[in-house]
């Protein structure tokens, strides 16, 4: 019936841990602020030590508890599990030192000073233990992280390929990714909570303290899968609530793995999952909208100079040489302008002409910028007449001709663009094409129509 007793002690250790090193922070504290002969702290120093070395012995026995009944490995716990009888045995003799004489002893402030950087030691390693040796390191810059020696990596996310996941091994590419991801800090050969190691399937076949983990073909009846899936309160639930929690995309995915017979010789492919469970952990490569090629920056003064005559000009990100010019205040502006933007057409991503005084003629001057990717020309007298020499920008991606004479197969002279993504051609005679066909790009012509709802019918 009190069998519980000592493991119960042993889980105080992160709470009885702070008594020390905040009693004898204080008595350190109250020694450097005394001075020379100055007994005024001598008595509250004295305390301090004492109360402070009691703690520390508490705080050491709770401690060996927690490591013989939480699975810890000695290996993990020595050096913290000494420096913590170390710091004790030193709160000790600093009583000592201070309860015989009615003064500081000599060299007490470098003593004390030691006493100090024990605590720290002790403390830092006991953090190494709770989370991680790498902790402190991990959230460093990756060069400070070198110059201090270390290469960290962290844990590969799952990543699953759009085609030929059914042929991809399930335990080995799937459910260990996730175990890394989600359950590794706390189960490794290093830091064995529960006496419990994931890191491969050997180990995890072993058990924990409290036995297999794993019933192959019952996933309801496996505490790897039936812990995740508890309420986050229930102090069962793995992870604890205060960590990273699986999604509940990979809780199934180790839930369809047990059920399949939690085996290393299984294929993604047997289980019965949906491409929907996978979606999260497929590849998508994020392509860069603008170019990748790099150019020097526009000068201050030829961006000045397109102010002046009465652009919008900026760059389209910080840190960015590629320029977003705009007419939005510069409606007047016609072919014999273009002259104000050859300074910049190396720069020019995104150029906006909206309904400014351009003719069939600017085409020639576009395909002067070479990294133009997005293409204004709304409410212009563009015809599209000669729209086929776009396909000398090379980086067009989306062209936008509202509100313009552009008929359908004037659009189609820019079939087989290529890089254009995107035509829109709103409010032209091309919209008011039936039949409009396919298009080597996306043709945005509108003619919604939304569907008839009951209540359009209801007359109030």
């Amino acid at each position: 019936m009190i069998d519980f007793i000592l493991p119960l002690f042993g889980r105080f250790h992160p709470i009885l841990v702070h008594l020390p090193i905040g009693i004898l922070a204080f008595g350190i504290i109250l020694v450097f602020l005394s001075g020379k002969d100055e007994s005024k702290h001598f008595s509250s120093i004295k305390i301090a030590f004492l109360l402070g070395g009691i703690a520390a012995v508490l705080s050491s026995i709770s401690g060996f508890l927690q490591y013989q009944y939480e699975g810890y490995t000695w290996e993990t716990v020595q050096f913290h599990f000494i420096l913590g009888w170390c710091t004790a045995l030193t709160a000790f003799w600093l009583f000592y030192e201070t309860n015989k004489l009615n003064s500081f002893p000599s060299y007490f402030k470098i003593k004390s000073a030691g006493l100090f950087g024990l605590l720290l030691f002790t403390g830092h390693l006991g953090g190494n233990i709770t989370h991680g040796e790498e902790y402190l390191i991990e959230v460093l810059p990756s060069e400070i992280q070198g110059a201090l020696g270390y290469e960290l990596e962290p844990e590969k996310q799952l990543i699953i390929p759009e085609q030929g996941w059914e042929e991809l091994a399930y335990f080995e590419q799937v459910v260990q990714p996730i175990l890394n991801q989600n359950c590794k800090s706390c189960h490794n050969p290093k830091n064995k909570k529960g006496d419990l190691d994931l890191t491969s399937y050997q180990v995890l076949m072993e058990g924990g303290e409290d036995g297999t983990v794993m019933t192959a073909g019952n996933a309801k009846s496996s505490p790897l899968f039936s812990r995740l899936i508890l309420p986050k309160e229930d102090e069962d639930h793995m992870p604890p609530k205060e960590k990273k929690q699986p999604l509940k995309e990979e809780i199934e995915l180790i839930k369809a793995w047990i059920d399949l017979g939690g085996t290393t010789d299984s294929k993604l492919g047997e289980a019965k999952i949906t491409t929907e469970t996978l979606e999260p952990f497929f590849y998508k490569e994020v392509k860069p909208f603008y170019p990748v090629t790099e150019v020097e920056a526009a000068s201050e003064s030829s961006i000045s100079d397109l102010k002046e005559a009465g652009f919008f000009a900026e760059t389209v990100a910080e840190e960015s040489n590629w320029l977003m010019i705009s007419c939005i205040n510069f409606q007047s502006f016609s072919d014999s302008d273009w002259f104000n933007l050859k300074p910049v057409q190396n720069q020019i991503v995104y150029l906006d002409l909206t309904g400014t005084q351009v003719s069939n003629q600017i085409l020639d001057s576009l395909g002067t910028l070479p990294n133009l990717t997005v293409l204004k020309l709304n409410e212009t007298a563009i015809d599209g007449s000669s729209l086929e020499k776009l396909e000398a920008n090379k980086q067009l991606k989306h062209l936008y001709l509202n509100k313009t004479k552009i008929d359908i197969g004037r659009i189609g002279s820019l079939n087989n663009h290529p890089s254009l993504e995107k035509v829109f051609a709103f409010d032209t005679p091309a919209a008011e094409t039936e039949n409009p066909g396919k298009f080597s790009f996306y043709l945005e012509i509108g003619k919604y129509q939304l569907p008839a709802l009951p209540t359009d019918t209801i007359v109030y």
